[in-house]
Parts: structure tokens; C-alpha cells; sequence
């Protein structure tokens, strides 16, 4: 098609409201230019600038690459710095897509920002938008028309601060799919909402919401997992540990740290220093930043206040307002909110029904409020050193010891196949009641696959122990392990086939039987994958 050609089909199928509405200036040969350039790439393999996350551009690509009819519509979601845009920039320049990334602005300011991103992306000036119905109406027609053969792609990304100021957004969004759907005939199109606050994005496709049923994918990127981020920092499994227990599995603190630390508790510290201990780096105030995700937050004292109880050892609602001086009751809204928004998590006992246990979700914020906020003025003063050695043994027992049972529970779930364990379904954790010991609280539950949790009866396959001190793991652990697995079997649980597995920090003594069908001893190297020892 020649470029005069081109220009009067061009002009013959715009519709009239779209071109005087919209003011639309079509420059056929910088379009021309563009759809024959670099944007339509058929190639879709992973970039290699992308670590890892190869579910999740495989689902990405599968969306944007069916040809269905109609528009279709698709949602990601994830906290800050788990690499959401970093993946939809990526895929956007794969697949020929336009990005548009929100900001913290006025409804006026941000379809400007939203008509400049599309101009930038198209090539020439789509003009100015006075409403989102026109904005995504324009949107559309303009990249169907120049999409040259391939599925167009719009990426609304922070979509959150844009629903902020125009609540309709998403009734906008349903009246578009409606009459723009795959039931339409319209040619295909895929329009992605990315966002970080959890809140707005997991209630955007709720029953009760103009897009619900609508969305053929939801795709949730998280942390990496404890392998994945020991290979991401380049980490032995010792400093991946003292990595994850820290910062977690967040792929954004690599780029603002650098380089993982030494093997050497100094090349720890020194680490820390530089980074999360220093006053002047952007992770002294991380937690600030994590509440600002959420845009229904707008007193954030009451929320770092439940943050500091929680991380603190308040695991109920109860606990948490008698320190910080509310009611259970009262608490109820902001406790709802920092759950839906992924702040704290509800642990459920595996296998009783038992109230829920209140946890902090990222290790950042745990670690803020129990070696940042308690150090404030050394730390403020540069005195790190010194508040490093006062606060070592919380770190010690408040940090590594249940960050070490979470990372024995995610093995459990994720690795166990490799030690012989083939039917594992729900892992988790639970308090077994005895009068000689008052109690015992173990660390590893796993349930079999076709058993499901809090079921009297169901079949237990694995009990666990996690211990992350320095002493290594003796004859006594193997024997708590199995006067429990005693208990529970008298208790009426399906547990007398169960398997034991220790799992150790440090090692463990010559007493315990090694090479012995049904007990499992694993070490960090174990949980990391660097060995493998049943």
C-alpha cells in the first residue's frame, strides 16, 4: 500500500466524532515508519534481561498473543518493587504494546499524561482528552488502526492512583468491554490494569464490581522464593538466608542495595551499614513507602503502630489493642485493610480450629521494627555498630528463628519430592495439647493431598522441626517429634505413618540416625538446593 493510498483509507474509516472530538492528527508517514519498524516483534522469547519469573511471561504471552476476537481484559497485580512494570515494559516492546505508567496527580494532569504516553508510543499527537470515555474510546480505534496485523496492547500500569480521582474508570472500562467484547466480532484487543496497591487491584474483578467476569487473567507477581532469590543475589545458602530474612525475596532491593554481602557476619554488618542501617538510604523509611501503596491510608500512625505490636509478638486483636490502646472492635477496620492490602497475614492453624495468627507479611517491615525503631537515635547518630550489637540476639531469635521455620515450611511445600516425600498438599503449622509438657507448638505440618486442613481425621504425612541457633540438633528433637506424632495419633489424627523431618541450622549431632527410612535431616544446604540428602 502506497503512502497516498494509505492516507485516504486512513482518514475514510476514522470516525468523524473521533477525528473533530479528539482533535486525532494522523501523520501517515511516521505511522508508515512505525508499524514497519522495530515494534512488531514476533519473536516472544523470555528477554534475558528478565530473572526468572518464566510462569509469568508465559501467561503474559499467551494473553496477549490470542488473536480471539474482541477486546479482552487482564489484571497484575503485586506489591512495590516485585518487578510488575518491569515485565510489561518488556512485554510491551516484545509485542509491539503501548505502556502508560499513572502517577500522583490531578484528574486533569493525568489523561494530559495518558494522551502524551499514546502520542509518544504512536508517533504523532492524539491531541487532549477531556474524559476517560474518550481517552479509552480514542485509545482503541487509534491502535486497532495501526496495529499492521498484530493484537494491539494497552498497559494501564499504577492503575490505582488514576481510580483515585475518577471512580468511574472502571465502570468506563466495563462499558467499553461491552461493547467492544469478544461476543462483539470487534477485532482483538488487550487491555492490561496493573497495579500495587492490593486493596484496589484483588476487588477490581470482585462479584460486586462493574468488571466482574470479565478479566481472563489475573496474574499475581510475588517475591521470589527462597531458591530463586539465593541464585538472584548470587548468595552461598548461609547469606541468602541472612538476605531473606531481611529484605525477603523482592527483586527491587537488589538495584538499591548492590551487591550481596560477604560470608563473614562483618561482611553482614557491613552490608546492613550501607544499606538498611544507614539514615540516608532509601530503606531506612521502606515501611513509609509500603503504606503509601495503599490509597485508602491516610493516618499512617495507627498503622506502624500495628505493624510494631505484630512484629513485636501480638499475634491477636485482642493483644495488639491492649498495647496500643484500642479495642479488638475498633481495630477490626484497620486490621481489614492492612490484610486485603497484604501488609499482615492470617496464619490458620493446620489442623485445629483455632483463631487466626497475626503476622507481619514482609520481612522489611519486621525487621524496621525490631532493629530500626528500637536503635532509632544510634542508628540516626551513626553509631550502626553499636546498635548492631544491642539488637544481634533479637535478631537471632525474632528474625532468623521464625524466618527459618517459614523457609522449612516452604521447602516442605516446594522441594520435599526431592527427599522422597511425593504426597504433600497443604503445609502448615499447629499446637498439639499435653498435660507432660504443656503443650507443643511444631513448626512443619503436612497434611496429604487429599486431605484438607482443620478435618478431624485427616492423614498427616510429615512433622517438622526448625531450629536456626547455633547448637546443633540432637536425639532429643528426633524423640519430641515422635512422642507428637503419639499424641496426635491418640487424638484421632491419621498420623502414625508420618514422617519426621529436622531441619537445622547449625547441623547436627553424631546421635541422630542418619540414612533411616522415614526421618529426614536438612541442613541450609538442603533447603537451598546446593545437596540433597534424604
Amino acid at each position: 500500500m502506497h503512502r497516498g493510498e494509505f492516507t485516504s483509507r486512513l482518514r475514510r474509516d476514522t470516525p468523524p466524532n473521533l477525528a473533530c472530538r479528539n482533535r486525532v492528527r494522523y501523520h501517515v508517514s511516521r505511522v508508515a515508519i512505525r508499524l514497519t519498524g522495530a515494534r512488531l516483534v514476533t519473536a516472544f522469547e523470555k528477554p534475558g534481561a528478565i530473572f526468572d519469573r518464566r510462569a509469568e511471561w508465559d501467561d503474559l504471552v499467551r494473553f496477549v498473543r490470542d488473536e480471539a476476537p474482541g477486546l479482552k481484559l487482564g489484571i497484575v497485580r503485586g506489591r512495590r518493587r516485585h518487578g510488575k512494570s518491569f515485565l510489561l515494559e518488556h512485554l510491551c516492546r516484545a509485542a509491539g504494546g503501548v505502556y502508560t505508567l499513572a502517577v500522583r496527580q490531578s484528574r486533569v494532569m493525568a489523561l494530559d499524561r495518558f494522551a502524551r504516553s499514546l502520542s509518544d508510543a504512536l508517533g504523532f499527537n492524539v491531541g487532549r482528552f477531556e474524559n476517560w470515555v474518550d481517552a479509552l474510546d480514542t485509545a482503541v480505534d487509534v491502535l486497532v488502526r495501526t496495529s499492521n496485523g498484530h493484537v494491539p496492547i494497552l498497559v494501564l500500569d499504577e492503575f490505582p492512583y488514576l481510580a483515585a480521582h475518577s471512580e468511574e474508570l472502571p465502570s468506563v472500562i466495563q462499558a467499553l468491554y461491552d461493547r467492544r467484547g469478544p461476543s462483539t466480532g470487534h477485532p482483538a484487543f488487550k487491555l492490561i490494569l496493573c497495579g500495587s496497591a492490593l486493596s484496589v487491584m484483588s476487588t477490581l474483578i470482585a462479584g460486586d464490581q462493574a468488571l466482574f467476569g470479565r478479566a481472563v487473567l489475573d496474574l499475581r507477581v510475588g517475591p521470589f522464593r527462597h531458591r530463586d532469590s539465593a541464585a538472584y543475589w548470587s548468595a552461598d545458602p548461609e547469606t541468602a538466608f541472612l538476605i531473606d530474612a531481611t529484605v525477603g525475596g523482592a527483586p527491587g532491593y537488589r538495584d538499591i542495595i548492590g551487591e550481596s554481602p560477604g560470608a563473614s557476619d562483618e561482611e553482614f554488618f557491613t552490608w546492613l551499614e550501607r544499606s538498611i542501617l544507614n539514615p540516608s538510604h532509601v530503606l531506612f523509611t521502606e515501611p513509609d513507602y509500603i503504606l503509601a501503596e495503599d490509597p485508602r491510608i491516610s493516618d499512617r500512625a495507627i498503622y506502624h503502630a500495628i505493624w510494631e505490636t505484630v512484629s513485636n509478638g501480638a499475634t491477636t486483636p485482642t493483644k495488639i489493642g491492649a498495647i496500643i490502646g484500642m479495642d479488638a472492635k475498633s481495630l477490626t477496620y484497620h486490621l481489614g485493610i492492612m490484610r486485603s492490602a497484604g501488609f499482615i497475614h492470617h496464619d490458620l492453624d493446620i489442623l485445629l480450629q483455632r483463631r487466626p495468627v497475626i503476622t507481619v507479611a514482609d520481612p522489611t517491615v519486621r525487621f524496621h521494627n525490631l532493629i530500626v525503631r528500637p536503635n532509632l537515635a544510634d542508628l540516626e547518630m551513626r553509631n550502626a555498630e553499636i546498635a548492631w550489637a544491642r539488637a544481634a540476639p533479637t535478631f537471632s531469635a525474632q528474625i532468623l528463628g521464625p524466618h527459618f521455620e517459614h523457609l522449612a515450611r516452604e521447602w516442605t511445600t516446594w522441594h520435599a519430592r526431592e527427599a522422597g516425600l511425593d504426597n504433600i498438599g497443604h503445609v502448615g503449622t499447629t499446637v498439639v495439647a499435653c498435660r507432660q509438657h504443656h503443650g507443643h507448638v511444631v513448626d512443619v505440618v503436612a497434611l496429604d493431598r487429599s486431605s484438607m486442613p482443620r478435618t478431624k481425621g485427616a492423614r498427616i504425612t510429615l512433622l517438622g522441626e526448625a531450629k536456626a541457633t547455633s547448637k546443633v540438633r540432637n536425639l532429643h528433637d528426633l524423640n519430641r517429634l515422635e512422642h507428637i506424632r503419639d499424641i496426635l495419633t491418640d487424638q484421632g489424627w491419621n498420623a502414625a505413618d508420618a514422617e519426621l523431618a529436622i531441619f537445622s541450622r547449625s547441623g547436627f549431632a553424631d546421635d541422630v540416625p542418619r540414612d533411616v527410612d522415614g526421618i529426614h535431616l536438612l541442613d541450609l544446604a538442603d533447603i537451598y538446593g546446593v545437596t540433597t540428602r534424604s
